[in-house]
């Protein structure tokens, strides 16, 4: 069996929320199947196995990969999401510290017009996320990150 996951790059970006007193990580989908695709997969994820992890590029940008330990999965699917090119500036500045003090949910969410916020449409339930954590670039370097370093390379390639 593989435990290799299978990373979606294929989303716009991220929208940051607050809801029930917690920080809401939304990816934004443009493909309405994909969302939902993508939505069934998250909500069959282990409440315990989930990690969310926030690479900070030395560049300025920052990179988000998020993922069930392909190990604890029920599925023979191992899906995840990673998407590069982010600024941290902005959104992110502000959700920084409070993805810090408290692990924020992960939602599922499409926009017929990323533009408009008026076309964005919840997919996914609010996922919790059980281990969240901010690195920088460099850390990818440690085995711990090896799914992170693995959806990394192979945006380089």
């Amino acid at each position: 069996m593989s435990f290799e996951i299978d990373w979606h790059r294929n989303f716009y970006g991220i929208s940051w929320a607050y809801e029930k007193d917690r920080l809401v990580v939304s990816t934004v989908f443009e493909d309405k199947k994909e969302a939902i695709l993508m939505a069934k997969e998250v909500e069959d994820w282990s409440d315990k196995f989930t990690r969310l992890t926030i690479i900070e590029k030395d560049s300025g940008e920052f990179a988000i990969c998020c993922y069930q330990d392909p190990q604890m999965s029920k599925t023979g699917n191992h899906l995840g999401l990673f998407r590069t090119g982010m600024r941290q500036s902005g959104g992110y500045e502000q959700a920084k510290p409070m993805i810090e003090e408290k692990s924020p949910l992960l939602q599922i969410a499409y926009a017929a017009d990323v533009r408009d916020m008026n076309t964005y449409e919840q997919i996914s339930r609010l996922v919790p996320i059980r281990k969240c954590r901010i690195i920088s670039e460099k850390d990818l370097k440690k085995q711990e990150y090896y799914y992170e370093k693995n959806a990394n390379s192979q945006i380089e390639r």
